[in-house]
């Protein structure tokens, strides 16, 4: 069964007082495209989150958000830088015994002094990070997946009935061959009969002429070939695996096979039956654009 590439997921896991929350939209793309979108500090996490998300989905943008609520272990440490807080006493000493009473200084200015409070980053533990994220992206993959499944079945049953109005389009466009060709025959015969003034015509000559337009209008083997394309679209609209590049390739083809019918057959009926082909060829299209 074919899957859209359209579809939303989300999930969320809760451990040591955090929550991790995975948000998944993917669209339509010819590849695997994907845009990450995470808080500071967790792309080293990129390449994991991308091969899991690569095991489940082989097209499409996806665009990943995660979110984290809570308190965790912090990855900043402050310490003291204890040599310049006894210089700062040093110094505050020095001020009483010259005041000759006691000077007192605010604790606020200690704390605002950026070199008596040193910050040191602290590695995150990443693995940590990942064995609470996992499952939250397990979780969206899996809805995006569901969803993928859903509005493939809604494609294929649109993609089955306009594959039918294209069988019979194509029929129609064939049936137009022998109707141009015997029109053909008529509009020479009558030119040659005014040419010749009243005398005989050549039925040889007329025949000639005719066989060589009948060779010309012949749409057997566009016909035979749309056909087999046709069929083979119902096939990979069964199959088991991503079939989107191998749908937008056949209808390259089918578009291909229109255009040669409509140059061999300069009929205005047949011309209004391929440009219902390839109508419907262009509706088919797009949505095969939104198959993986």
């Amino acid at each position: 069964m074919i899957k859209s590439m359209t579809a939303f997921g989300s999930g969320q896991a809760t451990a040591g007082g955090v929550t991790w929350t995975v948000e998944l939209r993917t669209v339509n793309s010819r590849y695997l495209d994907l845009h990450l979108r995470l808080p500071r500090g967790l792309n080293a996490l990129e390449d994991r989150m991308g091969k899991l998300i690569g095991a489940r989905l082989t097209r499409g943008r996806v665009n990943l958000s995660l979110g984290v609520r809570g308190e965790s272990d912090s990855a900043v440490r402050l310490s003291l830088n204890r040599p310049l807080l006894r210089q700062y006493q040093r110094v505050l000493e020095e001020m009483r015994r010259e005041l000759g009473r006691e000077a007192t200084v605010p604790l606020e200015a200690f704390t605002a002094n950026r070199e008596l409070i040193l910050v040191e980053e602290q590695d995150p533990d990443y693995e940590a990070m990942w064995s609470q994220i996992e499952p939250a992206l397990v979780a969206a993959l899996e809805q995006v997946e569901q969803m993928r499944v859903s509005e493939g079945r809604a494609l294929a049953r649109d993609l089955r009935q306009r594959l039918e109005r294209l069988e019979e389009l194509f029929e129609q466009a064939a049936a137009f061959a022998p109707q141009v060709v015997e029109a053909y025959r008529q509009r020479l015969h009558e030119r040659l009969a005014k040419l010749l003034g009243g005398e005989q015509v050549d039925p040889q000559r007329v025949a000639l002429e005719v066989a060589v337009i009948a060779d010309k209008c012949d749409v057997t083997e566009e016909i035979v070939r749309a056909r087999s394309h046709l069929q083979q679209f119902k096939v990979f609209l069964e199959a088991g695996e991503p079939v989107g590049r191998k749908l937008d390739f056949l209808m390259q083809e089918l578009n291909r096979e229109a255009n040669t019918m409509g140059s061999k057959m300069p009929d205005a009926d047949a011309a209004q039956v391929i440009v219902e082909i390839k109508a419907e060829l262009e509706r088919i299209r797009e949505q095969v654009q939104n198959i993986e």
